[in-house]
């Protein structure tokens, strides 16, 4: 695509020899520049993945909310960053395709309160009670109603991937969006985000004068497979 980094070295074949195997300065070199081109592509997608969510929940549904996203960070497993969302904490787990196949899960993880908080205009909660409904096991309407959010997440990360003219989707089937609610820390992350190294983007939502932590993650070799969408590696 236009625009895309220039092709990796290339070390030519010596006559009669085999190709050559770039030195390992250069292939130190190439690591470190794919991933700086992750960290910055996958922080800027959050970026504007969790803008475009809260626009539109504002247009939608009138949830009226602003997403901040640190830079990505690398961790070797779920239970690293289990401390970073206070419990009880819901898990979004959609599928990532591209070209209609599917490349792997993300997650997006939100705690009780957020999602009260996010579904309080729809559902008439009235602000006194919010704490208090937080603290405790998310109902069945409750996880109902934000699935029903979920789903505009989904479509809404969509729209930023075809603004970006990149052939990547979050699949909308219903079968491949999972809502898991009600993770403590007993129930950790590791539980239920399939293990091996991830990345994670911290994120900050402001809501109704509070502000809430919460977590997008992207297992690494989903990442690298994103990455390649945009880069053409």
């Amino acid at each position: 695509r236009a625009g895309g980094p220039p092709p990796l070295l290339v070390f030519p074949k010596a006559p009669g020899r085999a190709a050559r195997s770039p030195p390992r300065a250069v292939l130190r070199a190439l690591d470190m520049i794919t991933i700086i081109k992750l960290r910055d592509l996958v922080t800027d997608l959050s970026r504007k993945g969790m803008a475009q969510v809260f626009a539109d929940w504002q247009t939608l549904v009138g949830v009226d909310a602003r997403s901040s996203a640190e830079a990505i960070r690398l961790a070797d497993g779920a239970a690293e960053i289990d401390h970073l969302v206070p419990s009880p904490r819901l898990i979004v787990e959609a599928q990532v395709q591209r070209s209609g196949e599917d490349l792997g899960p993300i997650h997006f993880v939100l705690p009780n309160r957020l999602v009260v908080e996010i579904i309080s205009g729809v559902l008439m909660i009235a602000e006194s009670t919010r704490d208090a409904r937080a603290a405790e096991s998310l109902g069945g309407n409750d996880v109902a109603t934000f699935s029903e959010m979920a789903m505009l997440l989904c479509r809404s990360w969509n729209r930023v991937f075809r603004d970006l003219d990149r052939d990547l989707r979050i699949s909308l089937s219903s079968e491949d969006l999972a809502i898991r609610s009600n993770i403590t820390e007993t129930s950790v992350l590791s539980d239920v985000v399939e293990p091996g190294r991830l990345a994670y983007v911290p994120l900050e939502v402001e809501m109704n004068g509070r502000a809430f932590k919460a977590l997008f993650t992207v297992p690494f070799d989903v990442a690298i497979e994103i990455a390649r969408e945009f880069y053409g590696v």
